[in-house]
């Protein structure tokens, strides 16, 4: 199964955030996801003013947020990605992590191109994007901003991945965000797993609509609010090269 969970973070409470991300994780598991995609940020919150804010949530690639799951990609034998604040050597990236089905590091891949909000203490990445097997082909990550990214496109084009795992935090615009996230990736027909978040931070909203999408067909969606994951049972190896 291919799964999105969907969450609304308390900002600045990360090892509470955590807690519920992974009770949220557990039964999105226990339904039967191997390829969990959690949403862009997803135990720190979104909106921050300046790096010295986010730092003390900032962590290394297996710090707090690996350790809280790492064991539930090895009970359930599945890999899980989630967005994360990244310190490394004291700059501080918009990063996902992904947590292969043996608890290992899989990949860890930096937001290259930067929203408005990422820019006020985020370093753009500085890595290329990540390719990993799963049991439904070939995987990839962008987050957020990177769909409109076009060195993110050319990618996709280029290594034609089944699947793309999308941590976001999508801006509410006063629309569902879907029928854009369809028109940015037109030619690719992979699956697109959007985890995203809901809510407001300082006024600025999130619209939710956590997704899986397949050649340009919406298989499952969540609402524009509330805490929850969506899945779509797929045959492993059935997910058709792009």
């Amino acid at each position: 199964m291919l799964a999105v969970v969907q969450f609304k973070p308390r900002r600045g409470a990360r090892n509470a955030n955590l807690v519920k991300l992974v009770q949220l994780a557990t039964d999105a598991l226990e339904g039967g996801a191997k390829l969990l995609v959690l949403p862009e940020m997803c135990a720190t919150g979104y909106r921050f003013p300046n790096p010295e804010v986010v730092r003390p949530m900032s962590e290394p690639p297996r710090g707090p947020t690996f350790k809280a799951f790492q064991p539930l990609a090895k009970q359930y034998g599945a890999t899980i990605v989630i967005g994360f604040v990244e310190d490394f050597e004291g700059k501080l990236y918009n990063a996902a992590l992904v947590i292969n089905p043996e608890g290992k590091v899989e990949a860890l891949y930096r937001k290259r191109l930067l929203y408005i909000d990422d820019h006020t203490w985020a370093n753009p990445g500085d890595m290329p994007y990540p390719l990993f097997k799963t049991p439904y082909g070939t995987a990839t990550v962008g987050i957020c901003m990177d769909i409109n990214d076009p060195r993110f496109v050319t990618h996709l084009k280029r290594t034609k991945p089944d699947i793309v795992c999308f941590p976001t935090n999508w801006v509410d615009e006063g629309e569902n965000p879907q029928g854009y996230w369809v028109g940015q990736l037109k030619g690719w027909n992979g699956y697109l797993l959007a985890a995203d978040r809901y809510g407001a931070e300082d006024g600025i909203g999130f619209c939710g609509h956590s997704c899986v999408i397949k050649a340009g067909e919406v298989l499952v969606s969540g609402p524009a609010e509330g805490d929850g994951w969506w899945g779509v049972a797929v045959e492993p190896e059935a997910a058709t090269p792009k």
